[in-house]
């Protein structure tokens, strides 16, 4: 606080000092002890106030906080690594299954187009060994052919083709 004058011409220390130094200079010098003992920090606070909060903050131990944002940031990287590692697999794995996809339609195009001919081959062949008076059992090369038609109802089925 600042000296300053009183309405007797004499100076007193702040606004509630006492009227009772003859020259600013003086005051000053007197206050200037008290005022240097009592160390005022910006925060309005003694210097002892400020020195007990200043060893709370030391106590702190900063180097755990900086460990566990450092721990948060190391298990953000490794996730974001699991993470990609993953959507790299789906992708290849959908790209496998397109593959696959094609492959099915490709063939299935080639089944459809052969179906109709490999039925039609077989009732023709069916409907001559009736007329020579055979049973379609006894005559072991259509087992084949029976089981390739056979097959193909049961895919087509399964697979809606």
């Amino acid at each position: 606080m600042p000296c300053t004058k009183c309405k007797n011409n004499k100076y007193k220390w702040g606004k509630t000092g006492e009227c009772k130094y003859d020259s600013k200079e003086a005051c000053e010098k007197a206050n200037n002890k008290k005022y240097n003992k009592m160390r005022p920090t910006p925060l309005g606070k003694t210097y002892e106030q400020y020195e007990k909060e200043l060893k709370e903050y030391k106590e702190i131990n900063l180097s755990k906080v900086e460990k566990v944002e450092l721990g948060a940031i190391d298990d953000l990287n490794k996730f974001g690594k699991q993470f990609n590692s993953a959507l790299s697999e789906i992708r290849e794995a959908g790209d496998a299954a397109n593959k696959w996809n094609e492959k099915v339609e490709k063939v299935s195009k080639i089944v459809l187009k052969l179906f109709p001919k490999i039925n039609d081959l077989e009732d023709k062949i069916t409907s001559q060994i009736k007329g020579l008076g055979l049973d379609v059992k006894d005559v072991p090369s259509l087992k084949d052919a029976r089981e390739s038609l056979d097959n193909f109802y049961t895919y087509r089925k399964r697979y809606n083709f």
